[in-house]
């Protein structure tokens, strides 16, 4: 289902004028310089094609296909390769040039020297300026168009050993070699566009489909067609080898069968192939608005349709702008900034789905049930891809599941913090910020995604480590706790083990759950010590808050007795807010009979869910009271 829901996605974009997706037999390449030739086939300029950024980059041109290449003696690309293959001449770092040439074959000579690095030509060198140069000749030898014999006069007459003699070449010298491809420019043309080039590409890749193809019916298009031995490389996903990787492969004999070869065992036909890598690495483009990271997973998602507001309600819904957080620079915001219309769509159908009501087309813009939508989650794993996860299902049912996992997040919060949490921020609750490896566990990334999208129970072994950490670093902010009452809210959904009117979104004081109530019993506590003792840089949170939430019977008695002490403090002080502390451990404390000996995970969870509720009730409060006060004066 995932190739043949790529294949059907490149119709879509290819008939689309607006979106940018190569053509059959056409790749994107990263180009850094275009050679420029005279008529005569002399080297005459260097033209740098780099994008001005914080470090200069190369610019993204649709050039002939460049399949992935790999071995001692890779073959060239048409028009378009790395400066190996144009100028036969290489660079590499001294020291690995002083242990690959010890021995006693003949030593290449040295160009240039700089103490660091090298550039070099040699008999290795030299041999990708041959192959490049014969293959050129191969498909171009008798057109008569001038630019084409200008390019083989400069194939001919170029001396790769005397490359650096140039003074534009040793001009870019470096920059050459620093990534990126060359292209050539003949009479102010790009010969790639050139159409006598265009025309003999095009002819060469149709006698390289029909030359010793093997027929067979392709399982994407259902035609019997010229099937793809091998598959081009999918680059883009973060971790993966930079060459890229592959999601279909057979490279041992116990995945072959029938006595078929390598993906003859899947058979695709080549046209397929091409389709649904193009638009995969189209997807995986870095910058693309379908594209965003969770956990180790590198997420493409798409829909069948070109209406470009869905995939920004879509990326929104999973991978949230948190453009409220704390110490981000106004750059970086504005970078991240949303526009109002998506906020104010996102808004009406949390609304809507709130209160059970179905979306319609004219809250989308396209059919909901109609249009089918895509998330495709790939992970590094050696030379392939581990397929993560992988979802299909209408437009309508992705919106409305991922709208009720924000609900199931809502919870009381304060200004600091964005309204929407993405996946990625939740992930990074699960372990230590200040570790060297503040990296979730690769699982969990597709588990939670899986929950969201099939709006089943979170997964248990998130939750547990959400709790731990809360224990470890003895607080609870935000997502911590939107994740808690996010979990306990579905499996009292799903499971029936609380009644889920019970799990609210701010302080409820009408939940008889024990464990809860031992939540906010310690928030009060925790807030009678510090009325009692303003300068207490310890409190009790410091000190049990990891004991009262798992074995409440062994520290309880004791928090109690310790409570006395700063109650009678408060008492001394301020007799007032005394008796309100009172009455508050009344009332928390009233459905409690006796406390238990342990809490469950989903009882500490609980626990966890009632203390950040008495909690931030004292805070919103104290702003109140603050915002009081101020108005007073005023």
């Amino acid at each position: 289902m995932i190739i043949q829901a790529l294949s059907k996605y490149y119709d879509l974009l290819a008939a689309d004028e607006f979106a940018k997706i190569s053509k059959l037999g056409y790749s994107p390449a990263k180009v850094s310089f275009a050679v420029v030739i005279s008529g005569d086939g002399n080297l005459t300029n260097i033209i740098d094609f780099r994008i001005d950024a914080k470090k200069k980059v190369p610019k993204m041109l649709e050039v002939p296909l460049q399949k992935s290449r790999s071995g001692k003696f890779p073959p060239p690309y048409f028009l378009c390769d790395k400066p190996e293959f144009v100028l036969g001449i290489e660079k590499m770092k001294k020291k690995d040039f002083g242990s690959k040439f010890s021995g006693n074959e003949e030593r290449p000579t040295i160009l240039v020297d700089n103490g660091k690095e090298v550039i070099i030509f040699s008999k290795h060198s030299n041999s990708y300026f041959s192959a490049f140069r014969d293959f050129h000749h191969s498909l171009l030898d008798g057109i008569k168009d001038p630019l084409i014999q200008a390019f083989l006069k400069f194939l001919d007459g170029w001396n790769p050993e005397k490359s650096l003699d140039h003074p534009k070449i040793t001009e870019y010298c470096n920059e050459i070699f620093a990534g990126g491809s060359l292209i050539f420019e003949i009479s102010g043309k790009y010969l790639h566009e050139n159409q006598a080039a265009v025309r003999a590409w095009e002819r060469y890749m149709e006698r390289e489909v029909s030359e010793e193809s093997y027929i067979a019916q392709c399982l994407v298009s259902g035609e019997e067609e010229p099937i793809a031995k091998t598959h081009q490389k999918i680059t883009g996903v973060l971790g993966a080898q930079s060459a890229g990787g592959s999601i279909i492969s057979f490279n041992e004999d116990s995945f072959c069968s029938y006595g078929k070869e390598q993906s003859w065992n899947a058979p695709i036909s080549k046209s397929a192939m091409f389709k649904y890598t193009t638009t995969l690495k189209h997807l995986l483009e870095w910058g693309s608005e379908n594209r965003i990271q969770i956990g180790d997973a590198t997420t493409v998602f798409w829909a069948d349709t070109s209406n470009k507001s869905c995939i920004d309600l879509a990326r929104f819904l999973i991978d949230p702008v948190e453009d409220s957080e704390e110490n981000e620079d106004e750059t970086k915001k504005a970078e991240r900034r949303i526009d109002p219309g998506t906020r104010q769509l996102v808004n009406d159908i949390l609304s809507k789905v709130k209160y059970g009501k179905y979306l319609e087309k004219k809250d989308l813009g396209i059919d909901p049930e109609k249009t089918n939508f895509y998330i495709l989650g790939l992970s590094p794993n050696n030379a392939r891809l581990a397929v993560r996860f992988w979802h299909q299902d209408s437009f309508g049912n992705f919106i409305t599941r991922s709208a009720q996992h924000h609900l199931d997040m809502e919870i009381e919060r304060n200004e600091r913090w964005s309204r929407y949490i993405s996946p990625f921020t939740l992930l990074k609750q699960t372990v230590h910020q200040g570790s060297k490896d503040p990296a979730a566990s690769p699982l969990l990334g597709g588990q939670l995604m899986i929950s969201i999208l099939d709006n089943a129970p979170y997964p248990v072994t998130m939750f547990s480590a959400i709790l731990n950490r809360v224990k470890v670093e003895r607080s609870i902010n935000y997502p911590k706790a939107a994740f808690i009452k996010a979990f306990l809210i579905r499996n009292a959904r799903t499971r029936k083990t609380y009644d889920k009117d019970l799990i609210t979104v701010s302080l409820n004081e009408k939940n008889p759950n024990v464990p809860y109530r031992l939540g906010r019993l310690f928030a009060v506590m925790e807030s009678a010590q510090r009325a009692a003792n303003p300068t207490v840089k310890r409190t009790i949170r410091d000190s049990y808050f990891a004991s009262a939430s798992s074995t409440p019977r062994i520290v309880y008695p004791a928090l109690l007795k310790l409570h006395q002490h700063h109650l009678s403090k408060i008492n001394s002080e301020k007799p007032g807010l005394g008796v309100n502390f009172s009455k508050m451990m009344d009332e928390v404390m009233s459905p409690i009979d006796q406390f238990p000996n342990t809490l469950s995970l989903e009882e500490q969870g609980m626990f966890m869910l009632g203390y950040y509720h008495q909690h931030e009730s004292f805070f919103r409060k104290n702003d109140e009271k603050e915002t009081t006060e101020v108005e007073m004066n005023q």
